[in-house]
């Protein structure tokens, strides 16, 4: 699949380079000093200059103490400091069950209870925070609460059901809540990878990124997406699809080979970002990668390590370049290499990136080059 976006400056400003760490690191390796300045350093060696700690996932929590304590040795250190959430297992477990289901059925009122609760204590402690990819709801005919709140509010589609549903989550539970707790709190929605299935399970690009001010999208492609150029244009066609809100990409280690993994970096990059995270400390220098939500592995984390050190000058460079710059069209070839246009100084140039375990028309497997046009 190929998209059509049309030219865009990328952002007159420096890239941000930052890193995600998930409640099992923020309690784990971070909690000490010693630590905190291992991080620290790594961070510092390799370009990054923001950090999202996260306050909740997946039924565990980092105590409102150890979220200070780290928040202020980071910043003390030189870090900008925001917060995540991980919007999961907010439900009751069913009987029978020792444990919540991962997504959320957001009709329950205890679940949203709970939502709020998380966002007024995490807009206490930073003023900016992103909310990880699980505003979504896969309940349906199986989920006699949403059957039955669908029937009330007169919906007959259920997409349509999910998406007036997450909406009115976001805008009261979240938004709303975040005002109330920190009036210059500024929340971050992220939308998944996934866009083929926006609609049928609550999600809104447009209305939810005006109600937020702001979204992020996922560009984790790994290793089993057909189309590793998603990860470039889904940036760019969710800043146009919005109005230009998409601030920023985010990518991980899981499910994917070294290779991949540095290939979303360099497709974030191109896609326009202003801002790439790469999610998460605790996949790639924690001794504990912490939970998945469905299986999935952080394979190599000590090659997806080693293979973002060896790139992360070339990383620092694109960025860059390519800071001002107008981005044109890109296509991916048969051959597996895609092309970038861009304009910058009244230049034109080409990047290519290979995408193949073998080198084509001279450019090295997984190989990156940017020329001059001729």
């Amino acid at each position: 699949m190929t998209k059509t976006i049309p030219p865009a400056p990328i952002p007159d400003a420096p890239h941000i380079f930052s890193m995600s760490c998930k409640v099992t690191a923020v309690n784990g390796e971070l909690a000490s000093p010693e630590g905190r300045e291992k991080a620290i350093d790594w961070w510092r060696k390799f370009g990054f200059t923001k950090l999202w700690l996260e306050t909740y996932r997946h039924g565990e929590c980092v105590s409102t103490e150890r979220l200070v304590e780290a928040r202020d040795a980071f910043r003390a250190a030189g870090f900008e400091v925001c917060g995540m959430i991980t919007p999961t297992m907010l439900n009751d477990a069913p009987q029978g069950n020792t444990e919540p289901p991962m997504v959320v059925c957001w009709s329950d009122p205890k679940a949203r209870e709970r939502l709020r609760a998380e966002v007024a204590r995490a807009a206490g402690l930073f003023d900016t925070v992103i909310l990880d990819d699980f505003l979504f709801s896969t309940c349906g005919d199986d989920c006699a609460r949403c059957v039955q709140d669908r029937f009330a509010r007169g919906i007959a589609d259920w997409g349509e059901y999910r998406r007036t549903l997450m909406f009115e989550v976001c805008a009261r539970d979240i938004v709303a809540v975040a005002k109330d707790a920190n009036p210059g709190a500024h929340f971050i929605i992220k939308f998944p990878c996934w866009h083929r299935r926006y609609g049928e399970r609550g999600y809104d690009p447009a209305c939810q990124a005006t109600l937020f001010g702001e979204c992020w999208v996922g560009t984790e492609t790994r290793d089993a997406n057909p189309e590793p150029l998603q990860a470039c244009w889904i940036m760019a066609w969710m800043d146009s699809i919005t109005g230009g809100k998409c601030g920023g990409g985010w990518y991980d280690a899981l499910d994917c080979t070294p290779e991949k993994f540095v290939e979303q970096a360099y497709y974030t990059i191109l896609g326009g970002a202003g801002e790439s995270l790469v999610h998460c400390f605790d996949y790639l220098l924690a001794d504990n990668p912490g939970r998945t939500p469905f299986g999935e592995k952080a394979n190599s984390p000590s090659a997806c390590r080693e293979a973002f050190e060896r790139e992360a000058v070339k990383l620092r460079e694109l960025a860059g370049f390519l800071r001002g710059a107008e981005r044109g069209k890109f296509s991916m070839g048969e051959n597996g290499v895609s092309t970038h246009e861009f304009r910058k100084d009244g230049r034109s140039f080409v990047a290519r990136l290979n995408t193949k375990y073998e080198t084509v028309e001279g450019i090295p497997p997984h190989g990156f080059e940017m020329k001059e046009a001729e």
